[in-house]
């Protein structure tokens, strides 16, 4: 069943993808990590949620991609439950 929420989502096409990918690119570089490492597919995870919920500036996609992959370093079994609640918290 469907939550109100979801309803409303954005519905990703081929040029969101292309851009979602580049930013994820950009954190693998960044972090020395493989894009089939775990941690890289809950940040892509992240990123199409946040993309979804109309999050599509790059350099804040970046930032909470960043930002995410720092917290799951310093603990690995930390969470992000909520990516447009951490969003609001920069």
């Amino acid at each position: 069943m469907f939550d109100a929420q979801s309803i409303h989502l954005k519905a990703l096409d081929s040029a969101d993808l292309d851009r979602l990918r580049g930013v994820l690119n950009m954190i693998c570089r960044e972090a020395d990590q493989p894009l089939r490492a775990p941690a890289t597919q809950k940040i892509a995870a992240l990123l199409i949620s946040l993309y979804r919920h109309g999050v599509t500036d790059e350099d804040k996609l970046l930032s909470v991609s960043r930002r995410a992959l720092a917290q799951r370093r310093i603990d690995n079994t930390t969470a992000v439950s909520d990516p447009v609640r951490q969003l609001e918290a920069e």
